[in-house]
């Protein structure tokens, strides 16, 4: 893929419309219930920057219906932006710890509602035992499946300090995992803005993701919420988030040495629920945290993939 002259990243946006052949919107639904650290009677400490709605978009309609989410929010998305195409986003929790059977009847009622191209399922790496690999398989047989991994980073100290509960191989090994038996696209989520992360460690991660088999990355800014373990640490002043200014100059960074044909599916973080973030303020602004890091790219004339060769 060859970035536009006027273009900067490569965004999903873009790679939708070069897959599905128009604009496709994600749909996102709540239905998961709980992750390894949550569940009853677990050891798992929980990670530090999860609250208690496990990342859910639409907290508020957890109490609704699969069917009902998806029309709900799909008729919103479709006012705002005029889009006839969606992708269910299975997105809160852990959504590959359940029953392989109750997978596929939410697939199944999924891809059975109007408009619907696809699915996305949001899940850790050390949750993809074998029944739900299978299910994973058959569908993404049947339709556009997209699988989002929440590997966070590339360094055991990292994992550790955001408690995640597994290690890196495990990451490589959830990949390897979906590449090798499926056909699903592969997604993974980072978290920038972590305690002594350093340029050399935001360089190598872009490495590393151009030798894996994956279409896009979503990027994510360590923020505080109410009622987390990282609450705690910044109350403790242990931990201090990053600037927007910080947090742009790392995302380039990332970008700078990122191939050029993986999309890039988010560049911050935003705190949709307003009354839980702590800090820092800049995450509340929907739209100018990202205008802010595709400024500072055109300001800087950097694009990705620029130093991928270098």
């Amino acid at each position: 893929m060859k970035l536009g002259n006027k273009q900067r990243f490569f965004p999903i946006s873009q790679w939708y419309r070069q897959h599905f052949g128009e604009k496709v919107y994600k749909v996102s639904v709540s239905v998961a219930e709980t992750c390894p650290a949550r569940q009853t009677n677990s050891r798992m400490p929980l990670c530090i920057f999860c609250d208690e709605w496990g990342s859910a978009a639409y907290h508020l309609e957890r109490d609704k219906s699969l069917v009902e989410q998806i029309q709900v929010n799909q008729e919103k998305i479709a006012k705002r932006y005029r889009a006839n195409k969606f992708l269910v986003y299975f997105q809160s929790y852990t959504n590959t710890l359940t029953r392989a059977q109750e997978m596929q009847e939410r697939f199944e009622l999924a891809l059975q509602q109007e408009k619907i191209c696809g699915l996305v399922v949001g899940t850790r790496p050390d949750c993809l035992p074998e029944r739900m690999i299978k299910v994973l398989n058959e569908y993404s047989q049947k339709t556009d499946l997209f699988v989002e991994l929440g590997l966070q980073s590339f360094f055991e100290h990292h994992l550790d300090f955001l408690q995640r509960g597994h290690n890196v191989q495990c990451g490589f090994d959830a990949i390897e995992k979906l590449h090798q038996h499926t056909k699903v696209d592969i997604s993974i989520h980072l978290i920038f803005g972590l305690p002594n992360e350093t340029d050399a460690e935001i360089i190598q991660t872009a490495k590393i993701i151009n030798d894996l088999p994956i279409s896009s990355v979503k990027l994510h800014n360590l923020h505080v919420l109410k009622n987390t373990p990282l609450e705690q640490m910044y109350l403790q002043e242990a931990f201090t988030p990053i600037s927007l200014e910080e947090y742009s100059r790392r995302v380039i960074l990332f970008l700078q040495y990122l191939a050029p044909h993986i999309a890039i599916q988010r560049l911050t973080a935003v705190a949709s629920r307003w009354d839980e973030l702590v800090a820092p303020e800049w995450v509340k602004e929907k739209r100018r945290p990202s205008q802010f890091i595709e400024d500072q790219l055109a300001l800087s004339n950097s694009w990705q993939g620029e130093l991928v060769y270098k």
